[in-house]
């Protein structure tokens, strides 16, 4: 393919998988520069589809992934497991009382150090919200994660907040602290949003925590909710800022957060048609969002609805069993085919967490099957 030119190398390129393009970087040199140049790398991640992962908040035995080009596999598994996080590629799950951060296309893995005596207190949804997971990309092959533990040192009328930071493979606890006036987290933060080099994590008066885990600098943005905001709304990560996406029986609204560092504010980005809930459908969420896509499940039916914002077209990805659990955690999955510091692949045989994690792994991995998985993890 060295011959080709370029437009038609990309034609190629754009239509293998992530995993065949791994493997033509480690054979050929001419490939892997093309490859790894920031202008194919935009374009291409742009082409990828999301997956959808759900399971119970409360944890489940159960797990399903419906795949953006059809079809959806389930499995059960040995351990109950929660999904507390995703980032860039990577999950942070919580196996037999443990964390981990695992990228299932590479099938590396970090089942991380434990720093705290009641571990389950994550599988809580408060708790739960505490957590964030943050990937930063180092160069052009290579990212690095930290995981963040956000904590209350003292409340009455202000609040005093602190944070333990798990890198390269112990915890610490930062020197950073910041006080504000007392608010909850807020029910529309299903998971505190990674974005710019900082998680951001909701609060219910509309302010926000921001906590950048590199340089451990913390500080609150101050911002009114958009007017109207409806009770079926959701805090995520849009293209290049934090977004609310905010729906009723007819609209859809969506809001970026504007002039962050100034003066910030909920600025109306784009609305579109619900074109899927009528008035006779009581009970509907938007479950998730990633700047390209927008996910809607109705709970009569289970039937889970997706709008590409780039075809400007719903279609229906799969659908949950009635007889499941009604409060589900959603997360919209790219794969990533990055090396990441600190990840790795080996744990003792035996090991029970091994099976679970191996099971999830080949289930989000739907071009792999599980025999094909090395021969550490099994």
């Amino acid at each position: 393919m060295d011959g080709l030119p370029g437009h038609l190398l990309n034609e190629v390129l754009f239509k293998t998988d992530l995993r065949a393009l791994a493997m033509l970087c480690c054979t050929n040199i001419s490939l892997q520069s093309h490859i790894h140049d920031p202008s194919f790398v935009s374009e291409y991640r742009s082409q990828i589809r999301s997956s959808l992962l759900y399971i119970s908040s409360y944890g489940s035995t159960y797990l399903c992934c419906h795949h953006p080009h059809g079809g959806s596999r389930s499995l059960t598994i040995i351990d109950a497991c929660h999904i507390l996080g995703y980032c860039s590629g990577l999950l942070l799950l919580f196996i037999n009382d443990r964390l981990c951060v695992t990228n299932p296309l590479t099938k590396k893995f970090r089942f991380l150090t434990s720093f705290d005596p009641c571990p389950r207190r994550f599988v809580c949804q408060d708790s739960r919200n505490q957590l964030g997971l943050a990937v930063n990309q180092i160069d052009r092959t290579t990212q690095n994660f930290k995981v963040v533990f956000i904590f209350e040192l003292a409340k009455t009328d202000v609040t005093r907040y602190g944070f333990d930071i798990h890198a390269k493979d112990s915890w610490t606890c930062s020197k950073t602290t910041i006080t504000c006036h007392t608010s909850n987290p807020d029910d529309r933060m299903k998971n505190p949003v990674y974005m710019n080099g900082s998680l951001h994590w909701l609060r219910n008066d509309g302010s926000i925590i921001a906590f950048n885990p590199e340089t451990e600098q913390a500080r609150l943005i101050q911002a009114d909710f958009p007017r109207g905001l409806t009770s079926r709304a959701l805090f995520a990560p849009g293209v290049n800022s934090l977004t609310l996406v905010s729906a009723n029986e007819e609209v859809i609204y969506f809001y970026a957060l504007k002039n962050i560092l100034s003066d910030p504010k909920w600025v109306l980005e784009k609305q579109i048609q619900n074109g899927v809930i009528d008035k006779n459908v009581v009970t509907w969420y938007v479950e998730a969002y990633n700047g390209k896509c927008v996910v809607l499940r109705t709970c009569y039916d289970g039937v889970v609805h997706v709008y590409d914002l780039s075809a400007s077209k719903w279609a229906v990805m799969g659908s949950v069993p009635i007889w499941y659990d009604a409060n589900l955690n959603f997360f919209l999955f790219t794969p990533s085919p990055y090396s990441v510091v600190g990840l790795d692949d080996i744990l003792a045989r035996g090991d029970r967490r091994i099976s679970s994690l191996r099971s999830i792994i080949t289930l989000v991995d739907r071009s792999s099957p599980e025999n094909q998985l090395k021969e550490n993890v099994g």
